[in-house]
């Protein structure tokens, strides 16, 4: 797999152009999701050392430990969740416990997963395959840098080949770690596995398609990127085998998530820096949405809903808003109050001279 890239799409979005990364101290939340999978091989105690890791760093981590878990995300477990400005989904987690695709891929914030289990097509459908690649506590190939310019590689040393050893085979990766697919959507592919040729790293952008046969928007970007062990090894589930170099890729791709630069604060600033239409939440929807906007300064403001051949169906508000952040709901109707058909729809913010449009999917 030498598939070729797009850096222009890749790098479009003001958040992450330009970015140089540094492990100074950021002060961002971040919630790691994890199961006590197996108490006799203290999943809890091996995910220790991935957490250390970001603590050092300057990162807050909130350990949320078997609180996640059902077949419908609550309303209560969706505010935990969005109250992170980046979540990880830990590799010591049962893959039966997260079934809730419409859930997960509704949260706006972005999100990590470790875990490729929960990536398959008939969980969350964030690649086109429900078969993981065979083996034991055999290993794990060098991932090929697809995009050697992409800052999840900075600082890093690849050999000769493209080529680096991100997972310590000494700790029993095993190749289960791996998707057994080259199906990954509208995603960006920043890594592959040599020997396997097959996904290995994937980014997708907000609104991206998880995958080409996925019915799913993404609410927030997303990143697959598997590491910590397998259960059935040898070795305890979730264990830290990062080699050097994987470490600095993982940092780098937190830090790359959260949108971080050198000598940016992780505090936001009292007054807004720019006009902003956020992803609304949930995403996918039934039967209302909530939406959110930020305004730098006073300014006559007009939110809009299209249907997909670009008619407008209702107004949700237009008026003169202070500075700051707001947030308006659409219902899922029309102007006259009749429920609108689901599908994919178009919300536009429209303040002063700007205009800024998003899609949201509504469920039936």
């Amino acid at each position: 797999m030498r598939k070729s890239t797009s850096l222009m799409r890749l790098f479009s979005t003001a958040a992450i152009a330009g970015i140089i990364f540094s492990t100074d101290a950021m002060a961002q939340k971040i919630i790691w999701v994890s199961s006590n999978y197996d108490v006799d091989q203290d999943s809890v105690q091996n995910d220790q050392p991935f957490v250390d890791v970001l603590t050092t760093n300057g990162y807050e981590v909130q350990r949320e430990i078997d609180s996640m878990k059902g077949t419908l995300l609550t309303a209560e477990q969706m505010d935990v969740l969005e109250s992170a400005d980046l979540i990880i989904f830990s590799r010591s987690t049962g893959s039966g416990d997260y079934n809730d695709p419409a859930g997960w891929n509704a949260i706006t914030k972005p999100m990590i997963l470790n875990n490729v289990y929960a990536a398959r097509l008939s969980k969350w459908q964030w690649a086109g395959t429900e078969d993981l690649l065979g083996g034991g506590d055999s290993g794990c190939p060098p991932f090929y840098a697809e995009i050697p310019e992409h800052p999840i590689f900075a600082g890093v040393t690849l050999d000769a080949d493209g080529t680096v050893i991100v997972l310590d085979n000494t700790v029993g990766t095993g190749n289960t770690s791996l998707l057994n697919t080259g199906d990954y959507g509208d995603g960006e592919l920043i890594a592959s596995a040599v020997s396997t040729e097959t996904v290995a790293i994937v980014y997708w952008e907000t609104d991206a398609l998880f995958n080409s046969a996925g019915a799913y928007f993404a609410g927030g970007p997303r990143l697959l990127f598997p590491c910590q062990t397998r259960e059935g090894g040898a070795f305890g589930i979730g264990m830290y085998n990062l080699t050097p170099e994987g470490e600095k890729m993982y940092l780098n791709a937190v830090a790359f998530m959260l949108g971080n630069s050198v000598g940016v604060s992780g505090k936001p600033s009292t007054v807004p820096a720019g006009y902003s239409l956020e992803q609304n939440h949930p995403n996918p929807f039934n039967p209302s949405t909530r939406i959110a906007f930020t305004l730098p300064s006073s300014s006559v403001t007009k939110i809009s809903v299209y249907n997909s051949l670009g008619q407008e169906i209702s107004v949700l508000a237009e008026k003169t808003f202070p500075a700051g952040t707001h947030e308006v709901v659409w219902n899922g109707c029309d102007r006259f109050g009749n429920p609108m058909p689901g599908g994919v729809y178009l919300y536009q913010m429209k303040a002063e001279e700007r205009i800024q449009t998003r899609k949201m999917l509504l469920i039936q």
